[in-house]
């Protein structure tokens, strides 16, 4: 009697995964063209994810079982990137989640076709859970609206402006190094949120001329907003069931993402309106009237916000509401990428004391025993810290992935990316390809030095995208991170506790690691033993 009860239920059970097959397969044939999945069927993939009930999904290794393998290489998906390593020759396969096609890239030449397209510039579904915080800026903008805002927003990215902003980097830079100051006499420091909130004020005050004091009283309600609100969608890309906009704000996540919004765009809104209102009273008088005429104001160093007001205020060709998408935008980009960077590569320096030295030899060589600010002669002759910082973002790029959605067929190849799939650049694998990076898993800041770079292909390394929709703030970025982190090494020496193969990585919007970046910081006249440092040969 026991047994044909458990025979029944198994039964059920097989009925019930029977019935979700087909249920997901008719789903998949409802939703999409046959022709898109008979075009997906033709790209290399293993071709079992369209009869998952959950497509290759399933293969995502939930971020609590991660522990389980330790290795550089683990991050949400450990599983896939061992799918990657399947179809490396091809450099491209397909995959499905849920009932959404997804197609991967990873090696230089088809990340070429699909990154420099003029007209495949709308990103993967993915960035419109941005929309309620950055509406439709310039990440999340495409075709003659986004070619509009960056042709609008180019020139606030001119060396000749950004050299303006060298004095802020410095400032925030020597508050940082005061704070680091006093962690010197502690076993050790995890060093990503520290550098966070540097990053985060140098930012708000480039961007919207505002200084935030984050460093020193991190209280603000908008950098605790935008904290909150990169979290917040860095997990709905892990839930599905929040996908649906209809349904999302009856979600606690969604109220919460919601409310937070609402501070955000309230403090925002806020500082636009009395800047606004600033410069029209100061174009009233006769006297700024003759200034503001004047070559010298034009050339003058302006935030962002400032350019952007000018715009709306002289031609009206840009709206209040659209100027907090782009001051949003830009404070949302501009803190989290170039923060995980410097913090990676304080962690490989740290990690590797034949590295550190040579940047300690080149930062001598140019300061000498001063403690004056940097300036812009002195980034340009950091040329050994520029190729450390190039290595790191390597190994830890800022966005280990970059979505497009595919609106024409593409030819790649002898391969077609069908259109209606979601395609994305697989930058962690792509900077893994040994035929370009040999010995890929070791840190040798030598591979870009000019005759290790000369002859690489151009889409083989690209941590600030590349194409029409590469990032407009590189510049800005680089210039920043290597003035923190000179600032850092003048004065100290820095060594990394736990090896390469401890530190779990997470693919949020920016790969992170899963708990701390421990490192020792110590004056450099104090003594330092490296015994005990682990790293890649």
């Amino acid at each position: 009697m026991l047994a044909i009860g458990s025979m029944s239920i198994l039964l059920y059970v097989i009925i019930i995964f029977i019935s979700i097959v087909l249920l997901y397969t008719a789903c998949v044939i409802l939703i999409h063209p046959r022709k898109l999945v008979n075009d997906l069927n033709k790209l290399p993939g293993l071709g079992l994810g369209f009869f998952y009930p959950i497509g290759h999904a399933i293969l995502i290794k939930p971020q609590r079982f991660q522990k389980v393998i330790a290795s550089p290489h683990v991050y949400d998906f450990l599983a896939l990137q061992g799918y990657n390593t399947l179809f490396y020759k091809d450099g491209i396969h397909h995959a499905w989640n849920f009932t959404i096609p997804f197609i991967s890239v990873y090696r230089a030449d088809t990340v070429e076709v699909v990154l420099h397209q003029n007209n495949e510039l709308k990103k993967s579904f993915l960035y419109n859970f941005l929309h309620p915080w950055l509406g439709m800026g310039l990440l999340t903008s495409y075709d003659e609206k986004w070619r509009h805002r960056r042709k609008l927003l180019t020139p606030a990215f001119h060396f000749n402006i950004l050299k303006d902003f060298q004095h802020v980097f410095s400032k925030q830079s020597k508050i940082l190094v005061d704070i680091l100051d006093k962690q010197s006499k502690v076993n050790h420091v995890d060093i990503l949120p520290i550098i966070t909130r540097c990053s985060l004020d140098i930012i708000c005050e480039s961007i919207m001329g505002a200084e935030m004091h984050t460093q020193t009283k991190p209280t603000s309600p908008y950098v605790k907003g935008v904290l909150e609100l990169t979290y917040l969608v860095f997990q709905r890309f892990f839930r599905p069931w929040l996908w649906i906009e209809n349904i999302y704000p009856y979600f606690p996540a969604g109220r919460k993402f919601l409310n937070t919004s609402a501070i955000v765009h309230e403090f925002t809104d806020k500082l636009i309106s009395e800047r606004k209102q600033a410069k029209l009273e100061r174009r009233m008088s006769s006297v700024d009237s003759q200034v503001s005429n004047d070559s010298s104001y034009k050339r003058k160093k302006r935030a962002l916000l400032d350019l952007l007001l000018d715009e709306h205020i002289q031609n009206n060709s840009i709206s209040e509401t659209e100027i907090r998408e782009e001051v949003d935008t830009f404070t949302f980009e501009g803190h989290d990428t170039t923060s995980i960077a410097m913090s990676w590569t304080l962690y490989l320096i740290g990690l590797h004391p034949w590295v550190q030295d040579k940047v300690h030899d080149e930062l001598d060589s140019i300061f000498g025993e001063s403690d004056r600010e940097v300036d812009v002669d002195d980034i340009k002759n950091m040329k050994y810290l520029e190729c450390v910082v190039k290595e790191s973002m390597r190994l830890y790029p800022s966005v280990a992935v970059f979505g497009r959605e595919i609106r024409e067929d593409l030819q790649c190849r002898e391969h077609v990316i069908p259109k209606g799939s979601m395609c994305h650049v697989n930058v962690y694998f792509l900077h893994r390809d040994p035929e370009v990076f040999p010995n890929p898993e070791k840190f040798d800041p030598d591979r870009f030095s000019p005759e290790n770079s000369a002859g690489r292909h151009p889409f083989a390394y690209v941590p600030f995208s590349a194409g029409p929709r590469n990032c407009i703030g590189q510049r800005f970025a680089l210039m920043e991170v290597k003035t923190v982190v000179s600032s850092i090494l003048r004065k100290f020496k820095v060594k990394s506790l736990d090896p390469r193969d401890k530190i779990n990585l997470l693919n949020e919007i920016v790969m992170r690691p899963e708990g701390e970046i421990r490192i020792q910081i110590r004056r450099r006249t104090d003594d330092f033993d490296f015994k005990t440092v682990y790293y890649y040969p």
